[in-house]
């Protein structure tokens, strides 16, 4: 198995020595010699054309970075939710007939569905039903539980907001691993850019065709490197900079210690 950081290293160097390549058989046949004589209009241009797709990549990339770390905050709000619901079913009664042992038993399993089947299937864009199946039970008998006294009045409406919590966690968290960060429309629109900046910087005359060469493929590696980047925090929960399960794992050892 090629792990994504060898592959994406492998395709940066491979960029950039091809265009390099790409590079030194035009310059047989670009007129350098008489774009040198336009060195001041290419520059002034150059440079504007620069400036702007770099503002535009850094967005992107500082778009992406956050969103990442939004997916990665709403991981813990849910475990709070999940935490909350069941120190709730903690307490109250152990009789037969109290919903008690029911609302523990469920948290415990929704958190190691979450776990051990949904978290894989967020990499694939997908949620569970399984896991969709325990939260909605665990809804249903929240709602479904009637307070007695009033000192549970206060704690099932505490219990009722941490319910709503973890549906509105859940389910933003289902939608951010199923949407793509990006549009296609921006995508297209980096990656245009990308080749008129990378192709800019061919018409320049540096005096050495082997200095040039050089000068070209750390500029395709630069911009292949941040679109490598902002390719592997589209998705937040998918590859190597994918989020962790961190809060869950967390939320199911004190669950443990609890039970």
């Amino acid at each position: 198995m090629v792990y994504m950081p060898v592959l994406g290293t492998l395709l940066l160097l491979g960029s950039g020595l091809l265009t390099a390549a790409l590079f030194l058989l035009l310059a047989r046949y670009l007129p350098l010699a008489e774009f040198a004589s336009h060195s001041d209009s290419l520059g002034a241009v150059y440079s504007q054309v620069g400036v702007v797709y770099a503002v535009v990549l850094a967005m992107v990339v500082v778009g992406v970075w956050e969103t990442r770390g939004r997916a990665h905050t709403n991981t813990y709000t849910e475990t709070n939710a999940v935490l909350q619901l069941y120190w709730y079913g903690q307490s109250l009664p152990k009789s037969p007939r109290s919903a008690g042992p029911w609302i523990t038993e469920l948290v415990e399993q929704y958190t190691r569905g979450v776990l051990d089947i949904e978290w894989p299937l967020l990499a694939q864009r997908r949620s569970s039903p399984q896991v969709w199946k325990l939260f909605t039970e665990l809804r249903a008998l929240i709602n479904s539980h009637q307070p007695v006294t009033a000192g549970d009045e206060i704690r099932y409406q505490q219990a009722l907001d941490a319910m709503a919590q973890l549906g509105n966690a859940r389910r933003e968290r289902v939608n951010e691993a199923a949407q793509s960060a990006v549009p296609r429309l921006m995508w297209g629109a980096l990656i245009l850019g990308a080749f008129i900046t990378i192709g800019f910087a061919f018409l320049f005359n540096l005096g050495s065709p082997a200095v040039h060469a050089v000068l070209v493929f750390f500029l395709t590696v630069i911009i292949g490197c941040l679109l490598l980047l902002v390719h592997e925090l589209n998705y937040p929960f998918s590859g190597p900079a994918g989020v962790e399960p961190t809060a869950f794992r967390l939320a199911l050892d004190r669950i443990t210690a609890l039970s």
